[in-house]
């Protein structure tokens, strides 16, 4: 077996993966990408939208190539049809992923890091109690190699291994991923560019459905559901339901399923020789399940430590700890409280759910430039179940 060395190995290159790579190599420690499929991008399994967008222009640079719409406000629906609205020109974006992923990965090749799809982890490698490295299969050529790291980034997504692998994430709970399923359809009205949410455990238990424009009517329009509350029905089952009632007759051009991690955050992201980033890392927000702009914010963070590490050649648990004390202080106790409040929020029974909508049309300040503000939320539960925010405000402690 081949053995090749590297300043470090990334596994996986999704938006996390690559930014992390970007960043390493860009401080001229040599660096591979491993990303098991055949291209990077797809199959495109997400629902493509980043936001808000003054936070999506700190980390990233906003290109009209990958951008397949811009979004302008916010529409809530209740189960009811009640309709929560709020107009804002220019607050997000609706990405095609494909075409972003490979900007990334693109970044990163050109601050110098290798790049070979096809390329599937298999296994870590352990040298004297630490992470050295990554066992490979070159799926093409069906061999197996070595791949030796000073520091090894998992960034391998919500099917990830390499967590496990380092002893920092045990096996996740049925409830802790969403199952997804979303249609691009064609030959929908999407009223001003909004971002739609649909709200009721009757049409996306445990979770919720969306709609977001990507196009002259053209729209990405998917649920995820908590499987332990959906009576057995699957995702599919409940996104047709949905289909039939939000755009009859449309057009449906591609089907995704998948999962979208909701589950706590790891306590450490990073053992002697390895650090983990993404949604491998659980670094979804537990409340929406998206997760592009956290993930990419993250692994700016790893990288920065993981640079700092390389050059003063200490990649010792307690050094490569800086970045977990970093997403701490920055997302991971917010994401504590996201956690907690979604369990109380996504079991709220219909008819309590369309009173809130009632209510939240006289909210102001409800929605804005940095997205929603949880504590006005907070307050229109109150008005409107005293006993269910009671129960929010005891989790969120």
């Amino acid at each position: 077996m081949r053995t090749e060395s590297f300043d470090a190995v990334v596994i996986g290159g999704g938006p996390a993966g690559s930014t992390a790579a970007a960043g390493i190599a860009g401080g001229g420690f040599s660096t591979l990408i491993l990303e098991k499929r055949d291209r990077i991008g797809f199959p495109v399994r997400c629902a493509e939208a980043i936001g808000p967008a003054s936070v999506a222009r700190r980390h990233i640079e906003i290109r009209g190539d990958f951008v397949s719409a811009t979004v302008d406000g916010l529409r809530i629906v209740a189960p009811d049809k009640t309709t929560y609205e709020k107009s804002m020109p220019g607050s997000g974006y609706i990405v095609d992923r494909e075409l972003f992923d490979r900007r990334l990965a693109d970044i990163a090749v050109e601050n110098g890091a290798e790049l070979r799809t096809g390329h599937q982890a298999t296994d870590l490698i352990r040298k004297n109690g630490r992470v050295a490295g990554v066992r490979v299969r070159d799926l093409a050529r069906n061999e197996e190699y070595e791949a030796l790291a000073r520091v090894v980034v998992g960034a391998d997504g919500v099917e990830s291994l390499s967590p496990r692998w380092a002893s920092l994430k045990g096996g996740c709970s049925p409830g802790d991923i969403l199952s997804c399923a979303q249609e691009l359809v064609e030959g929908i009205d999407v009223p001003g560019r909004f971002a739609e949410f649909h709200l009721g455990h009757r049409l996306a238990p445990g979770g919720y459905a969306w709609v977001f424009p990507k196009g002259p009517r053209s729209a990405n329009v998917g649920l995820g559901i908590n499987p332990l509350e959906s009576g057995g029905m699957t995702a599919v089952a409940f996104l047709e339901r949905f289909l039939a009632e939000r755009c009859p007759g449309a057009l449906r051009r591609r089907l995704v399923v998948g999962g979208s991690t909701v589950a706590k955050r790891l306590r450490s992201l990073a053992t002697a020789g390895y650090v983990a980033v993404g949604e491998a890392a659980n670094q979804n927000n537990p409340l929406t399940g998206g997760g592009i702009l956290e993930s990419i914010a993250a692994s700016q963070m790893a990288a920065s430590v993981v640079r700092d590490a390389l050059e003063r050649d200490d990649t010792s648990a307690k050094s490569l700890g800086r970045y977990t004390k970093e997403w701490d202080k920055t997302y991971g106790r917010t994401f504590d409280r996201f956690h907690r409040a979604a369990r109380v929020i996504y079991g709220i029974p219909d008819p309590v759910m369309n009173r809130i909508l009632e209510n939240l049309g006289r909210e102001k300040g409800l929605a804005g430039w940095a997205g929603i503000d949880p504590a006005r939320i907070l307050g229109v539960l109150l008005r409107t179940s005293p006993s269910l925010f009671l129960k929010t405000l005891r989790g969120a402690l």
